[in-house]
């Protein structure tokens, strides 16, 4: 079949009308569907019975957008979720060819009744109020991940030889943000099309229906190469982010892999420019027009920023409330996840076996489901490196961690924290290698990455060269403090450990020796063993 004869189609007790583009249960509700899984629906609809293959399905919806194979597996799933195909009875995947979409004879295709002239001129102007009241009312959130449109970088000099940078570093941007979980980029042969243009971002974004522009420029600047890259944003017009990479030597003029590498960096993880617009939207709609992502955004804008446990336990509530909504849904459970171990790991609570024991559970339920979106996969990897190094099971752990890794390599923030699961595991030197990375690519993680290296140089016997990294960080966690004791310790130098060791206890009262066993995690047993005796001679109580 070849269209869809008439607009509306009732499948699960879900009605969709292909005219209004929504859908609505039986009893009126609205069942939220990003426009992206509408347009998959409808394709599947217009060849309904016959297998679609996947590059049909791409090619139809995206019409030029540079997406892999997990942005239409994102769609399949949330249509599956929309409909209640729970069982996959309806939407069947057809392994490596695509997937077909089994109507079966009794399935109610519902013929509006056509409207006469006048008739439509009531519901025209009708729909215009209803856009007019809608207006001004609190906008919804952004449904799912941003989709960003990237120029050729301008030549802002004489010489044409730099034509091929500006371009260049452009392309590289194009092809790894095609690979990234958490942004949708539009094509280069989409894009690259207003490389000659004034950049007006407002009209770009409009025509290619992105939320984000960058554009950037590259010129001589003395006897090296100067870079400027620019976030925009769409909907505002306004500069979010701007960067300016200055490069000079005999080397100035291939500088692509080093700034790309930086401004990919800067456009994805929980912090970047675009996520905070997204936020600021999360939290600005109204609570009975949030959807999943909605509900996801809000409380990872608590998370990510968190300084208390209180700030924890908030966002833990949000997922839990979106959860309540969205029972199937796999990125609130993994984030809820996320909530119980921070709540253990980072905060200590009292419950920390039982938040323990939710976090695993809600992994679990999610591991085994099929259709994965790769931004899930990327925190359930980074969730279960965690998880799996509480388990003393360290190879699984550092498994989990370079395929989270590998899933987003540019996010600095993961990348510092992933290094911890690396430490824990005894690989000390690869750990170094991601605190530098991330450092390189993020320059605000200097602290963390002070105290991180701190502890691997510690355990690598370099206390001396652990003792400087730990005094370069003005408010040292108080296990930092302790690990920075030993090293003293070590060092023979006892009062100083005191020192440290009385820091600890004046931000963390009831640290004890059982404390840092109960929440040490090294391969080696002897470690363990060993801190405590240090830490016994520096003055940490049982």
């Amino acid at each position: 079949m070849d269209g869809i004869a008439t607009p509306r189609l009732v499948l699960n007790d879900v009605i969709v009308n292909f005219s209004a583009g929504t859908l609505r249960t039986a009893k009126g509700l609205d069942v939220p569907l990003r426009a992206q899984s509408f347009a998959v629906l409808r394709e599947l609809v217009r060849h309904r019975g016959d297998v679609v293959e996947k590059d049909a399905l791409i090619d139809a919806v995206w019409k030029g957008v540079a997406v892999t194979d997990d942005s239409l597996v994102q769609c399949i799933s949330e249509i599956r979720r929309a409909l209640g195909d729970t069982d996959r009875s309806l939407l069947k995947t057809v392994p490596r060819r695509g997937y077909r979409l089994d109507l079966s004879e009794d399935v109610r295709l519902e013929a509006l009744r056509p409207q006469s002239a006048r008739g439509l001129l009531v519901l025209g102007l009708l729909a215009l109020l209803l856009i007019l009241a809608l207006w001004h009312r609190p906008g919804q959130v952004v449904p799912g991940p941003p989709r960003i449109a990237v120029l050729p970088f301008a030549n802002l000099g004489p010489d044409p030889a730099l034509d091929p940078i500006g371009r260049g570093v452009a392309e590289d941007i194009v092809s790894i943000l095609a690979k990234s979980p958490d942004v949708t980029v539009i094509a280069r042969n989409s894009s690259f099309r207003y490389g000659a243009e004034p950049v007006d971002v407002r009209r770009i974004g409009r025509e290619l229906g992105a939320d984000f522009v960058l554009d950037g420029s590259v010129r001589r600047s003395g006897d090296g190469l100067r870079i400027v890259a620019q976030l925009s944003d769409v909907a505002t017009g306004q500069s979010l982010w701007s960067e300016r990479f200055d490069r000079s030597g005999p080397d100035a003029v291939a500088p692509q892999d080093e700034v790309t590498a930086q401004i990919i960096s800067s456009l994805t993880g929980e912090e970047n420019a675009m996520k905070r617009v997204l936020y600021r939207q999360a939290w600005e709609s109204a609570p009975s027009r949030l959807g999943e992502y909605g509900y996801y955004l809000r409380g990872l804008d608590l998370f990510s920023g968190a300084h208390s446990s209180e700030d924890n336990d908030r966002a833990g509530r949000i997922w839990a409330q979106g959860l309540g909504h969205y029972p199937d849904s796999a990125l609130l459970k993994v984030k809820l996840g996320w909530y119980h171990w921070a709540a253990h790991w980072t905060y200590r609570s009292a419950q920390g076996a039982a938040h323990i024991a939710e976090a695993e559970r809600l992994a679990n339920q999610v591991t085994g489901s099929m259709d994965l979106t790769p931004e899930i996969r990327r925190q359930l990897h980074w969730l279960n490196a965690f998880l799996r190094t509480q388990r003393r099971d360290f190879d699984g752990a550092v498994a989990e961690a370079r395929m989270a890794v590998e899933l987003s390599p540019f996010d600095a923030r993961m990348l510092s924290s992933l290094a911890e699961v690396l430490i824990c595991a005894g690989d000390y030197r690869n750990a170094l290698g991601w605190i530098d990375q991330a450092v390189a690519w993020e320059p605000d993680l200097k602290p963390a990455a002070h105290a991180s290296r701190g502890n691997a140089y510690r355990l690598m016997g370099r206390d001396a060269q652990a003792v400087i990294e730990f005094q370069q960080v003005p408010d040292l966690s108080p296990r930092m403090n302790l690990s920075a004791a030993i090293s003293l310790m070590q060092l023979g130098r006892p009062a100083e450990a005191r020192e440290w060791t009385a820091k600890a206890a004046r931000h963390r009262p009831m640290m004890t020796q059982d404390g840092w066993r109960d929440t040490s995690c090294h391969r080696n047993p002897v470690i363990v063993a060993a801190e405590l005796a240090a830490l016994s001679r520096a003055g940490l109580p049982r």
